[in-house]
């Protein structure tokens, strides 16, 4: 049976002034798929979760999500719709955790506070953190706990897809591992699709159920860790798992 594409870049090119990011971008990421991107610095992978997320308007091409083109959909509304997860979290330093995480569901549904407060409570255990984090303040926790909350902030609205740019690049190697095996554990038991950038061929190797190596605005290599791993296809690839 074939796979059902939820994102489909179609002869995407985008620019910053002069300079050509992405020229004729092509890509289908399949629904319930993990896609770890992993490239160069200033290769294009933050631009295309932008462009995903209607943060960026491409110059050529098409953009589809479900679908639908999303240079026609109200771009607030869409942007509820779709996780993003940052590195540094970015949460509300005036607001307590559960008010952070509430943020997005109380848009959406004004009137449902009871389920958006049940849905709160169960999501701070999902991401493996007590229920008396809720009422303290993003300055009482720690990286690793900050980054946790940002991942319950960005599932609070049952997105369908989940970005996540850099995650885990500013925190210790212990807390990485321990909020990598958290978001395998959560993308198993969420129905969501993840694409998730990062500057670590272990982590994109670890985390992904396809690996999209970039380089230059370009796609080198897209496939599932084992293909990338023992079948890489140029010196590029070759370089960037260490063969």
């Amino acid at each position: 049976m074939e796979k059902q594409d939820i994102i489909h870049f179609e002869s995407v090119s985008k620019a910053y002034g002069n300079n050509l990011i992405l020229n004729d971008f092509n890509l289908k990421i399949n629904k319930g798929e993990f896609l770890t991107i992993i490239g160069s610095s200033g290769c294009g992978k933050t631009t295309v979760l932008k462009l995903i997320n209607g943060l960026l308007t491409p110059e050529a091409g098409k953009i589809h999500v479900n679908g639908e083109d999303i240079s026609r959909v109200n771009q607030i509304e869409f942007r509820r719709r779709v996780g993003y997860v940052i590195q540094g979290v970015g949460l509300f330093p005036h607001m307590n955790i559960r008010k952070n995480i509430s943020y997005v569901p109380n848009l959406i549904k004004k009137d449902d506070k009871r389920k958006i407060a049940s849905k709160v409570e169960e999501l701070i255990k999902v991401v493996g953190l007590s229920e008396d984090t809720l009422d303290r303040y993003p300055s009482e926790l720690s990286g690793g706990q900050r980054q946790r909350v940002g991942l319950a902030r960005a599932l609070a609205a049952s997105p369908e897809i989940l970005l996540m740019d850099e995650p885990f690049g500013a925190v210790d190697e212990i807390t990485r591992k321990l909020l990598q095996e958290e978001i395998l554990r959560i993308y198993k038991e969420v129905n969501v699709t993840i694409v998730f950038i990062t500057h670590d061929i272990k982590e994109a190797l670890k985390l992904g159920t396809r690996v999209l190596v970039m380089d230059k605005g370009k796609i080198i290599q897209i496939g599932p860790p084992a293909e990338i791993i023992d079948n890489p296809k140029t010196d590029f690839v070759k370089k960037l798992i260490g063969r």
